[in-house]
């Protein structure tokens, strides 16, 4: 994967316009979706294992620099003993580091109570 915009065969795909900090933006914000769209509904043996996985599968999207997940497991008693934990939105918080040129942006994901559901949202922005 290129990791600078001088390597980005995609580039002359992007409106000529477009800063660095907003394909940093763009890179970020399809990794959190990729990542909350691919594990979502996975079953959970072991949080710590799935974290991995998904920061590892995060890391390997272009100019996504590094990515941490947090898993807290719905602590629920079981009604079936056919029942097992799998992963919801509500479960997870993630953070999710792009650069893209001299851009550098922090992105996150996490469930927010008051709007019901796992948001998506720019943490810092870099210039």
């Amino acid at each position: 994967m290129p990791k600078n915009p001088q390597e980005d065969p995609a580039k002359e795909h992007f409106d000529s316009n477009t800063t660095d900090r907003e394909r940093a933006i763009f890179e970020g914000a399809i990794t959190l979706g990729a990542i909350y769209h691919q594990f979502v509904g996975a079953s959970i043996h072991d949080p710590k294992v799935l974290e991995r996985a998904m920061e590892k599968t995060a890391t390997a999207q272009p100019f996504t620099e590094s990515a941490e997940v947090k898993i807290t497991p719905d602590s629920g008693k079981k009604e079936s003993p056919y029942e097992y934990p799998e992963l919801t939105g509500k479960m997870l918080e993630i953070g999710i580091l792009a650069k893209y040129g001299e851009a550098q942006v922090e992105l996150g994901m996490q469930y927010v109570p008051e709007l019901d559901y796992p948001l998506m949202f720019i943490k810092t922005l870099n210039p």
